[in-house]
């Protein structure tokens, strides 16, 4: 499915670049869609630094990202280090003890945080000992206010960012005022960026959840379930890389591990708020019976069966992200056997497994022959392995509503 973000530069007075706005976008249309703002953030974040990578966003520059008061209670900018985001606060956001406490635990940690659209006085005064940045929206308020603002809190050691600046008589103004930062279609409108995406079968949020959720959790049970998902599984690998950890995994086990499970349960949350999926069902149903066969037959023949599963899982990646195998595996940390199976560069196990499997789903019999030789399977062994990968994508696919 094609996902999309806005991102809108942001420049010093030299018009030399400071950063990026990222915003929520549901298509090539340049508008916000009125969307719930906890969703609106999720998908933001999901698509920053899932689909596209916050890296290759941000030019190496900060993003400004909005944040509800749920989101910041939740202490969701941890998600992000403190030298790749800043954290706004959207201009409704009710000020409340909480916030200011968890601000100052964001202050302390190096994050630094702006206000968007100020206009109320009384809201933000109570806050204001942790903020770096102050947005005034030169379309939402008057000369006399811009001017009012400046002459109040200019002495404290903050930076002004003048936002919808659309004319040279408002940049000049706002040069004149002490604004430091520009952004607006004075500059630049905000690009639209747009990628292919997976998206999670929501169903499975709730199960992980209560699975993570108990006293002992059961990895083991966490992992089942992320392996009933192709999306979650590339998500989490994905996750991994975008963390910037140096490690390498072959099952989706072992990326929970790496993460832990108080990470992905931040990052369930996460994707709880993006829409459901849209995702083919066939294409989910093909990938998903695939690790499933893969699973059996390596058992059969004393191959690796996690590794077998998440080659067979992720064999169709490049189709459903409609972008090369080699740049796809590039961004996930997986172990480089499975990586070389799934781009031809070397004949493993794996690489004969899949090709046995792809086979099957051609009927060609002339071909499975000398799979079958090869890994001593018998047809009536290998046809029962195959209606029962059938069943159990089936299966997934019902509790999912994925029909």
């Amino acid at each position: 499915m094609d996902v999309f973000i806005g991102r809108q530069p942001i420049l010093t007075v030299d018009k030399q670049l400071f950063g990026y706005e990222l915003l929520h976008r549901t298509g090539n249309l340049n508008s916000f869609d009125g969307l719930d703002g906890n969703q609106a953030t999720a998908e933001v974040i999901s698509n920053s630094y899932l689909a596209f990578g916050l890296d290759k966003l941000s030019d190496h520059k900060k993003c400004f990202i909005n944040f509800t008061k749920d989101l910041i209670l939740d202490e969701t900018p941890k998600l992000f280090s403190p030298d790749s985001i800043i954290i706004e606060l959207l201009e409704d956001i009710e000020i409340t003890a909480e916030v200011i406490k968890k601000c100052e635990t964001f202050k302390e940690e190096g994050y630094n945080i702006a206000i968007d659209d100020f206009t109320d006085f009384g809201n933000y005064e109570k806050i204001l000992h942790v903020i770096d940045i102050i947005k005034v929206d030169f379309l939402g308020t008057s000369k006399e206010k811009r001017i009012e603002i400046m002459d109040r809190y200019r002495h404290r050691p903050i930076q002004f960012l003048a936002e919808k600046v659309e004319t040279l008589e408002e940049f000049e103004e706002a040069k004149s005022l002490g604004f430091e930062l520009f952004q607006g279609y004075f500059f630049c409108k905000p690009s639209i960026l747009s990628t292919k995406d997976l998206k999670p079968m929501p169903q499975l949020y709730i199960q992980m959840l209560n699975e993570i959720n108990k006293p002992v959790p059961d990895i083991d049970a966490v992992a089942t379930l992320a392996e009933k998902d192709v999306a979650l599984s590339y998500k989490l690998l994905r996750l991994i890389n975008s963390l910037g950890l140096q490690v390498k995994v072959s099952n989706v086990r072992q990326a929970i591990v790496f993460l832990g499970l108080a990470e992905v349960k931040k990052w369930i949350l996460i994707l709880m708020f993006t829409k459901d999926s849209d995702q083919s069902s066939g294409i989910l149903h093909l990938s998903l019976s695939r690790a499933k066969l893969a699973e059996l037959l390596a058992k059969k023949v004393n191959v690796n069966p996690h590794q077998a599963s998440l080659v067979g899982m992720f064999s169709l990646l490049d189709t459903i992200l409609q972008r090369p195998m080699e740049e796809v595996l590039d961004e996930l940390p997986i172990d480089d056997t499975i990586k070389q199976t799934l781009t031809n560069v070397r004949q493993t196990d794996y690489h004969h497994l899949l090709n046995m499997i792809k086979a099957v789903e051609r009927n060609d019999w002339q071909e499975l022959s000398s799979h079958l030789n090869t890994f001593t399977i018998t047809s009536e062994a290998l046809q029962n392995s195959y209606i029962e990968a059938l069943k159990w994508a089936d299966s997934i696919i019902q509790v999912t509503g994925k029909e």
